[in-house]
C-alpha cells in the first residue's frame, strides 16, 4: 500500500508543486479508501481480473467447477426422486402380485374342498382389480415423466386394450451425467419389471444386404468383423504404385472414387469397383498389371476392406475382395436385401394378435425403415426392430395376454424376412407356449378320402420339419404335408380322389392329445383331431404363438382359467405369479441398491462442492476484520493528509518577512 501521508513541505519548490504533491497524496488515499469500501460492500477481494490475474483465473476455474457440481447435484436429485418413485411402485406391485398368487391358491383350495368350481367366479373381479391397479402403477410418474417408459418418458407406457395390456414404452434406461466422465442409469423399464414384451421372436434369416456405392463405411462389419478402420493403403500394379488415404471417405463409393482418382494420377493400371457378388470390392487389373495391396504403417484398412494381398494376384488377374459384411440400417434398400436379390414384398404377410388380424401390404416400401414403419403402424400391437447384430429383424408382441402369430399371404414374405412365427426349424418343445409336443411312442393316424389310413410314428421328431417329413414319408405321395401358404400352421393335402372325409387324429392313448398339440383340433369343441370333406385340405392352427411372458400375461391367464373353470390353468398361472413375485422382490432390491449408490454419490458430490466453495472463498472473499482495520487506517490517513495539507498550504513567503 502506498504511504498514507506524503510530505508536502519540500524546500525551495514552487507553490504549484506543493499543491500537486498534496493532491496526489489525497487522491491516493481516496482511491485506496474507495477500494476497501467496495470490498466491504461486496465482500469480494478481487473486483477486476487485472487486480490479481492469477487469483482471477483460479476463481473462474472454480466458478465453472461449482456450476458443474450444481448441475450434477440437480441430476442426482432428479434421479433419486425417480428411483424413489420406482421403489414405491415396485413395492406396491410386490404386494399386488402376492395377493393375486394368494387368490389363486385360495380358489384351488376351495374348489378342492367343495369338489366344485362354481366359486371361481367370485375371484374374477379381484383379479381384474389387481390388473387395473398394476396398469396404474406401470404408469407412475415423477416430475411429469413416466418412470417405466424408458427413454420415451413423456408417453404413458401401459394401457388396457382389447382384453390385454399394451406396452408402448421404450426399452432403454434413462441416463444422467453425474460427473465429467460418468453417465449413470437411473431407471428400470416396464419390460424389466412387468415382462411387458415377448422375448421369443427372433428373426431367423440373415438379410445379408448387398453393398452399393452409397453404403456407409460405418454400416460395414469389415472382413475382420472390426468395422472399417480408415487409414492409408499402398496399391501397386507391379510397375507403379500409389498411396491412397481413405481417412476422409464416408461411403464405399468414396473409397472407389479415391482409388480410381489416385491410380489414374499415378498411372497405376488398376480400376476399383463393386464386385460381382455385391459383397465387397474388386480391383480390376490392366493387361500387364500384377496387383498387390499393402498396409501403410500400422493401418488395417486393406484388411478391413478385404483387399489385402502382398504376393500379387497374377498378371492381368483381378483382385476380388472378400465379403465386407454389410449391416442393416433404416436406409438399407429393399432391393439390396438377400445379397441384392431382394425379397417378396408383393405378397405381403398376415399378422394376428388376439382378436385382431391384418394383412399387411409391403409393396410400397423402398427401404428397410419403410418395412419396419409399416409393421409398427399396422395397429396390431407389435414392435419390429433391427436386431443387435444388425443382420436381421425381430418382431415383438407388445400386448400382454394376447397371442401373436405371423404367417404368409400366399408368398414368401415372412420367410424372406425371417419372421414367420412357426417354421420348419421350430422346436417341438417350444410349441404351445413351451408346453411342447409329446413324441416318444406317440402316433398320428391320417385317413384319406378313399378310406386308406396312414400311421405316423413321431418318435425321435424334434422340429416341425421332422413331423412334416414323417407325414410325407408315411403318406407315400398320397397324403402330403407342408407349411400352409396363407397364415401359419401345418397343412395336409389328400390326393387320393376319394369321396369320404379326410381326417387326422391321435392313434396312441398315452394321455397326450398329440394331434391337438400340433394344431389339428376342432375349433368349436377343442376336441383332438380334425376332419374335412373330400377335396379340402386340413389346415392346422399356429401352435407357436408369441406372447409376453410377464406379470400381465400371467394375471390374464389366471383370469381366463377362472372364467373357464380350468383348475390346471389356475394352478399353472398361480405358480407363474409366485415366480413373478420373487422376481419383483429381486427387482426391488436392485432399485434399493441403486438408490444407496446414488445417495453415496450425492454425499460425495456435496463434499466436493463444499471443498470447491471453501477454496474459492479463500481466494475471492475478503477478511472483514482485516478490511475494517485497513479502512480505519486509511480514513485516519486521509484526515491527516487534509489537516497537514491545510496548514502547509497556508504558509507563504510573507510569513518569513520581518
Amino acid at each position: 500500500m502506498p504511504s498514507a501521508v506524503k510530505p508536502t513541505n519540500v524546500s525551495r519548490v514552487s507553490m504549484l508543486m506543493r499543491t500537486d504533491l498534496l493532491m496526489n497524496s489525497i487522491r491516493t488515499n481516496q482511491v485506496d479508501l474507495l477500494k476497501i469500501q467496495n470490498q466491504l460492500a461486496t465482500g469480494l477481494r478481487i473486483a477486476r481480473p487485472s487486480e490479481d490475474p492469477a487469483g482471477a483465473t483460479s476463481i473462474m476455474h472454480l466458478d465453472s467447477l461449482i456450476e458443474r457440481y450444481k448441475q450434477y447435484q440437480s441430476n442426482l436429485s432428479y434421479a433419486n426422486d425417480y428411483l424413489s418413485t420406482t421403489d414405491t411402485a415396485v413395492g406396491q406391485a410386490v404386494t399386488l402380485v402376492n395377493r393375486a398368487h394368494e387368490e389363486a391358491v385360495s380358489a384351488l383350495a376351495i374348489a378342492s374342498d367343495s369338489g366344485s368350481i362354481v366359486d371361481y367366479e367370485t375371484y374374477i373381479p379381484v383379479i381384474d382389480g389387481i390388473i387395473s391397479q398394476l396398469v396404474s402403477l406401470g404408469n407412475a410418474t415423477c416430475r411429469g415423466s413416466y418412470v417405466f417408459a424408458g427413454q420415451n418418458s413423456t408417453q404413458s407406457p401401459f394401457e388396457m386394450s382389447g382384453g390385454g395390456v399394451l406396452f408402448t414404452g421404450n426399452l432403454n434406461d434413462m441416463q444422467t451425467r453425474v460427473s465429467d466422465e460418468i453417465l449413470m442409469d437411473f431407471s428400470v423399464t416396464g419390460q424389466e419389471v412387468f415382462g411387458a414384451l415377448s422375448s421369443q421372436v427372433q428373426g431367423i434369416a440373415d438379410l445379408n444386404p448387398a453393398v452399393t456405392a452409397d453404403t456407409l463405411l460405418t454400416d460395414l462389419n469389415g472382413n475382420l468383423d472390426l468395422g472399417i478402420r480408415k487409414s492409408s493403403i499402398l496399391i501397386s500394379d507391379g510397375s507403379a504404385s500409389v498411396t491412397v488415404d481413405i481417412s476422409s471417405c464416408v461411403t464405399l463409393g468414396d473409397v472407389i472414387n479415391k482409388i480410381n482418382t489416385e491410380a489414374t494420377a499415378a498411372t497405376v493400371d488398376i480400376t476399383a469397383a463393386i464386385n460381382a457378388s455385391a459383397d465387397g470390392l474388386v480391383l480390376q487389373a490392366g493387361a500387364a498389371a500384377n496387383i498387390t495391396v499393402n498396409e501403410i504403417g500400422t493401418g488395417t484398412a486393406a484388411r478391413d476392406l478385404g483387399i489385402y494381398l502382398t504376393t500379387g494376384a497374377g498378371v492381368g488377374v483381378d483382385l476380388v475382395g472378400q465379403d465386407v459384411d454389410a449391416r442393416l440400417s433404416l436406409t438399407t434398400p429393399v432391393t439390396a436385401l438377400a445379397g441384392g436379390a431382394g425379397i417378396d414384398t408383393l405378397s405381403g404377410l398376415v399378422i394376428a394378435n388376439g382378436d385382431t388380424s391384418k394383412t399387411i401390404d409391403l409393396s410400397p416400401t423402398v427401404t428397410l425403415g419403410d418395412i419396419l414403419n409399416t409393421l409398427n403402424n399396422a395397429g396390431v400391437g407389435i414392435r419390429a426392430e433391427i436386431n443387435t447384430e444388425r443382420d436381421g429383424i425381430n418382431v415383438l408382441n407388445q400386448m400382454s395376454g394376447s397371442r401373436m402369430m405371423i404367417g404368409e399371404n400366399g408368398g414368401t414374405t415372412t420367410s424372406d424376412l425371417g419372421i414367420r412365427s412357426m417354421v420348419g426349424s421350430t422346436s417341438l418343445a417350444d410349441l404351445n407356449g413351451g408346453a411342447g409336443v409329446a413324441t416318444e411312442g406317440e402316433t398320428l393316424r391320417i385317413t384319406d378320402s378313399a378310406g386308406a389310413t396312414y400311421d405316423v410314428d413321431l418318435t425321435g421328431a424334434l422340429t416341425v420339419q421332422d413331423v412334416i417329413d414323417l407325414i410325407n414319408t408315411a403318406g407315400g405321395g398320397v397324403v402330403t404335408a407342408g407349411l400352409t401358404a396363407t397364415g401359419n400352421g401345418i397343412e395336409l393335402s389328400d390326393l387320393s380322389g376319394g369321396a369320404g372325409d379326410f381326417s387326422i387324429g391321435t392313434l396312441t392313448q398315452n394321455g397326450y392329445f398329440v394331434a391337438k398339440s400340433l394344431g389339428f383340433y376342432d375349433t368349436s369343441s377343442g376336441a383332438d383331431g380334425m376332419s374335412v370333406a373330400a377335396g379340402n385340405p386340413i389346415v392346422g392352427a399356429d401352435v407357436n404363438p408369441v406372447e409376453p411372458d410377464g406379470i400381465f400375461s400371467h394375471l390374464i391367464a389366471l383370469r381366463t382359467a377362472l372364467e373357464q373353470g380350468d383348475s390346471e390353468g389356475v394352478e399353472r398361472a398361480g405358480a407363474l405369479l409366485e415366480a413373478d413375485h420373487a422376481e419383483l422382490v429381486k427387482m426391488q432390491g436392485i432399485v434399493g441398491s441403486t438408490m444407496q449408490a446414488l445417495q453415496t454419490r450425492m454425499d460425495h458430490m456435496e463434499e466436493n462442492m463444499l471443498a470447491a466453495e471453501t477454496l474459492r472463498s479463500d481466494i475471492r472473499d475478503i477478511d472483514f476484520t482485516e478490511a475494517v482495520t485497513r479502512y480505519q487506517n486509511l480514513y485516519t490517513a486521509l484526515q491527516g493528509n487534509l489537516m497537514t495539507g491545510s496548514q502547509l498550504v497556508n504558509v507563504s513567503l510573507l510569513d518569513f518577512l520581518v
